[in-house]
């Protein structure tokens, strides 16, 4: 925002911000399009809705306005991906994050350890380092939601060899391997997580850890600046920080993007468009990245470029720097599904995923509902046939 004055320089071009909590973005974001209000020519858009948006045809694909000079293949591959729909990039990035494990350095230093590797070690380490009330082993999210539980339980349902649906589209996440996991899941936040953890969000995870009450979790990579800031962080400067531990089928980080996209309803005309394709091209440069870094601590990297220039190494080099870099090379855009009916599916799903970490209900019985309410789902918008 404080570099408006720049972009108009260059451009001639006034823009004016609105922004709203995150939480009402989206409702916003859905009422302005879908009335056909087009209060905004630009939006800022979360990389899981991207497929929803753009086959209603509320965004306008950016491929067209994009010139060699915003080189589109220094972004991270997994980025483009999420931010793509039907082979199209829809929206220029201006976030980034995969997950990976955060740990007390101290520790494990201590106790002769070194960060897990495999579930089975994360689970052992756990146990470990479980001494309530004053230490838990883990912390990680439970709180309902696709943007929330599921999230992190996604990595173990790919690290226990599960998949979300077969190639006709039926849902498969209640598979032996998508019950086993979600029991792993649960179990570690039952027995070795701290009071409440069944209705814990990233800020809460992030929050318990800073306090020094909890000596791993998995979690964004932007957690960064927050847990390793000495005036918000009782544990700065004893943070290890690794990739994700592996299990029987690989590692498998997770991810997620912001990007702003040319609303097609707010920006109608040819000249519209132009305009906002030319601040999101601005807005989402190497050279704004990299200021957003050096200058403010805004490490949600999405440019290659950004992550090997010299000044960026300086400042945030070491394990994060090393595992957050190897995590955005191995995860996959599909980590959770690019499809346009995720949101209603993933929140349903989170649902279950809470009950069974409340022990509310057995796994299984969990995953069949949410399997069938999936069902129900993808028969109504065609994908799936009866």
């Amino acid at each position: 925002v404080s570099k408006l004055a720049e972009f108009k320089m260059l451009t001639g071009i006034n823009v004016q911000i609105v922004t709203y909590p995150e939480q009402q973005l989206r409702e916003r974001e859905v009422i302005d399009v879908s009335t056909g209000a087009g209060a905004y020519d630009v939006i800022a858009i979360d990389s899981v809705f991207i497929p929803e948006f753009a086959k209603a045809g509320w965004i306008t694909p950016l491929e067209p306005y994009l010139d060699p000079s915003y080189n589109v293949e220094d972004i991270s591959a997994f980025v483009r991906g999420l931010l793509s729909y039907e082979g199209k990039i829809y929206a220029g990035p201006v976030y980034s994050e995969a997950t990976q494990l955060m740990y007390r350095k101290d520790l494990f230093e201590q106790a002769g350890l070194q960060p897990p590797q495999t579930m089975e070690e994360y689970e052992e380490y756990a146990k470990k380092f479980t001494n309530p009330p004053d230490l838990f082993g883990v912390a990680m999210r439970g709180l309902r939601g696709n943007g929330m539980n599921i999230y992190i339980w996604s990595e173990w349902l790919w690290s226990y060899g599960g998949k979300y649906f077969d190639e006709n589209w039926n849902p498969v996440f209640n598979s032996p391997e998508g019950v086993l996991a979600t029991e792993n899941y649960a179990k570690l936040l039952q027995n070795y997580g701290p009071p409440g953890v069944a209705t814990f969000g990233w800020d809460d995870v992030q929050n318990a850890f800073t306090s020094g009450k909890v000596a791993m979790i998995i979690d964004a990579t932007n957690f960064y600046t927050r847990i390793e800031d000495p005036t918000k962080s009782a544990i700065a400067g004893k943070i290890g920080y690794a990739v994700v531990p592996a299990g029987p089928a690989g590692r498998f980080p997770g991810n997620y993007s912001l990007g702003f996209a040319i609303s097609a309803v707010g920006a109608k005309t040819d000249q519209e468009k132009g305009a906002a394709a030319e601040f999101i091209k601005w807005a989402t440069s190497q050279d704004i990245e990299l200021s957003k870094a050096l200058q403010a601590n805004i490490i949600s990297v999405t440019r290659d470029s950004v992550f090997n220039d010299p000044a960026f190494q300086a400042k945030f080099g070491g394990d994060w720097l090393t595992s957050t870099v190897e995590s955005f090379r191995i995860t996959n855009p599909g980590y959770r599904p690019l499809i346009e009916e995720w949101r209603e599916i993933g929140d349903r799903l989170g649902i279950a995923v809470e009950n069974v970490i409340a022990g509310i209900q057995p796994a299984k019985e969990a995953l069949d509902e949410a399997a069938a309410y999936a069902a129900e789902v993808l028969v109504r918008t065609g994908k799936l046939k009866k």
